[in-house]
Formats: structure tokens, C-alpha cells, sequence
């Protein structure tokens, strides 16, 4: 009988130990990547699997984000940064991420800045470029993938991760397509133990349950904000020196417009008065509208069409904007009291429609 406990015992503590090794391997030190460090290739082709991105020559600074949002991936940074007192206390870090929402929201820039915090290099793999170019050795080039970060200290940057979504769903494809999908997956699961593992995707709908759930973090970037537009105009325009009747006007007009967007069109516009010096702000922006037809900026679009009567009824009916009949004249390069004048016109004719 007492021989029978001690085996028990022994049993009970063979069953508690891997659990606690696994654990702590996302601790445990590994090779560190340098800038002599080559990525991983596809052995037919040469061709590099991913590529390599050092902490220092990240670019500084997180896209401009909700105070909410930016307050979560501080705490998140914070808790990947106090992987070692977690484990410590029997529980297992969060070290997998999934990131999405429209293009140009900054979810690449976010994923970057996260690596810079924490002095990790990153290594980012592209899905759906990795799926579609390497059919009949795709399997052996995730194994590399995945055996190439899983060795050295660093995040693994998963995007356009939806590939897998699509791949995995599609009846057309071939099975053996299939089955690296699922050894995507399998390989997603495995590194959880290991290293921080960040997957991007501009189509979240495409991503099923299994999916999902492969991810202890996911975190939703949307559109950017009035208050958040704002704050991007002054950081693309500050060179120019725009008041702030002009950055409220265009972070009215920008409503549906994403980050990348805004800096698109900020480029657009100091390029078109650059080579044109005697062309307002408000005939760039009417030449940039029509130069990116179809791109996402119909609203804003639509605006710049109206008439200058318009405009100024719009603008003053506008709850974000909150400027004066003054400063809507200047931006418009009327009077006040003109102004005024079609803002009367058009209060009597909405009563008269009444």
C-alpha cells in the first residue's frame, strides 16, 4: 500500500511537469536574430518566405487611435513585457493576436510598433502570397516558417491572413491545399507556447469559428473619428500651416476616409499647390477629388460638387464642425454676410417646404 502511494504520487507529478516546461518556454532564452540573419527560403526557388525587420529600424510611433483602443494594447504590451511573473503564477500569457478592420486603418504600423515596444525583431510572412506561389511545396515552406521564428526571439507577423479563410472554405481546392491550412493552424497553436504570433486581415468575415478561436487577443481598428481626424490633418499638414477652421473642414469632409487615406489625400494636395502656388485649398481639394474617382471617397466627393451656398448650409448644420459664419466665409472666399444670407434663404425655404 505505501509502495502504491509513492508510485501514485510520482504519477500525479509526471502529469504536472510538461505542462509547467511548455509554459515556460516563451521565456526561455533563444538565438537572437541580427542583421546578418537571412530569412527563411523556399528551397526550389530561393525565394525568401518572409522578411525580416530589425526593432531599431521599425518607424516610431503607433497610428493615431482611439484613447480606449490605445489604452488596451499598452496593457497588452505591458503583459507580454511581464510574460515571466504570469508564468510564474501558473498562467500562460496571451501570445496570440489577431488584427483587423479596413485597409489603411494602420493595423501593419500597430503590429510593427508592438515589436519596437518590445525590442523584438519582426519576421512577417504574407498568407496569401505563401498559399498561391509554392503549390505542391507550400507544407514543407510553412514548416520552415515556423521553425525558422519558433528558433529566435521575435513576433511572427501573419498578414493577409484571411488566405487561410478562403483556402480552407473553397470546394475547388485541392486537398493537399487544405492540409497545409491546417497545419497553419496546428503550427498557430503550437507557437502559442513559444512566441508572440500577430495575424492581420482586412476580412475578418471570411475567418470561421476554428479561427477565431486559434487567437487569445483580437482587436478591432475602425475608421477613424472626427476627433481622430483631426489629429491626423494636423500631423499631414502641419508644414503647410493650417488653421483650425481648415482642419475641422477637412475632418468633416474625410468621414468614412481611413488614416492611409488621409495621407494620400494630404500628399495629393501639397504636390497640386506646390506646381500651382496660386490655387486655393479648396481647388486642390476639388482637383484631388476628381483625380481619385471611385476610391472610397464619394461623400466627400459629392460635398465638393455642391454649390458654395451649399456648402455653407451644410457646414453650418454640421454638429462636429461648430464654426462661425466668419470663418465658414473665409474657408469658402465669401463674406460673412453672404453667408448669412443663404443661410437665411434656406431656413425659409425648409419652412416654406414645411
Amino acid at each position: 500500500m505505501e509502495i502504491d502511494g509513492i508510485l501514485k504520487a510520482e504519477a500525479k507529478t509526471a502529469t504536472l511537469q510538461p505542462s509547467r516546461v511548455i509554459l515556460s518556454r516563451a521565456t526561455t532564452s533563444r538565438e537572437r536574430i541580427s542583421q546578418k540573419t537571412s530569412p527563411p527560403v523556399d528551397r526550389e526557388t530561393a525565394s525568401p518566405l518572409a522578411e525580416i525587420f530589425m526593432p531599431e529600424d521599425i518607424e516610431e510611433g503607433f497610428p493615431i487611435l482611439r484613447k480606449e483602443l490605445s489604452s488596451a494594447i499598452n496593457d497588452l504590451i505591458e503583459e507580454w513585457k511581464s510574460s515571466s511573473k504570469l508564468v510564474s503564477h501558473g498562467l500562460r500569457p496571451a501570445t496570440t493576436c489577431l488584427i483587423y478592420g479596413l485597409p489603411g486603418t494602420g493595423k501593419t504600423r500597430m503590429a510593427m510598433q508592438i515589436a519596437r515596444e518590445l525590442g523584438l525583431p519582426v519576421v512577417l510572412a504574407r498568407l496569401d502570397g505563401l498559399i498561391s506561389s509554392f503549390l505542391g511545396t507550400t507544407g514543407r515552406n510553412v514548416a520552415n516558417l515556423f521553425s525558422f521564428a519558433n528558433r529566435y526571439e521575435c513576433i511572427l507577423l501573419l498578414d493577409e491572413f484571411d488566405a487561410v479563410a478562403k483556402v480552407r472554405d473553397d470546394p475547388h481546392e485541392l486537398g493537399e491545399i487544405k492540409r497545409v491550412v491546417n497545419a497553419i493552424l496546428q503550427n498557430i497553436d503550437t507557437r502559442r507556447e513559444i512566441g508572440v504570433t500577430i495575424a492581420i486581415t482586412n476580412h475578418e468575415q471570411l475567418l470561421d469559428s476554428a479561427v477565431w478561436r486559434r487567437f487569445d487577443v483580437r482587436l478591432f481598428i475602425p475608421p477613424p473619428s472626427f476627433e481622430e481626424r483631426v489629429s491626423i490633418i494636423n500631423c499631414y499638414f502641419s508644414d503647410i500651416g493650417t488653421s483650425e477652421e481648415t482642419v475641422k473642414f477637412l475632418a468633416w469632409l474625410t468621414e468614412g476616409l481611413t488614416g492611409s487615406d488621409i495621407e494620400v489625400m494630404a500628399t495629393n494636395i501639397k504636390r497640386h499647390r506646390i506646381l500651382r502656388p496660386t490655387v486655393d485649398l479648396l481647388g486642390a481639394l476639388k482637383y484631388y477629388s476628381i483625380t481619385q474617382a471611385g476610391r472610397s471617397v464619394y461623400r466627400y466627393m459629392e460635398l465638393l460638387e455642391k454649390s458654395s451656398s451649399q456648402m455653407a448650409v451644410m457646414m453650418n448644420e454640421a454638429r462636429d464642425l461648430q464654426l462661425s459664419q466668419k470663418q465658414i466665409g473665409m474657408l469658402l472666399s465669401v463674406s460673412q454676410s453672404q453667408v448669412a444670407r443663404w443661410i437665411k434663404e434656406n431656413s425659409k425655404l425648409t419652412d416654406h417646404a414645411k
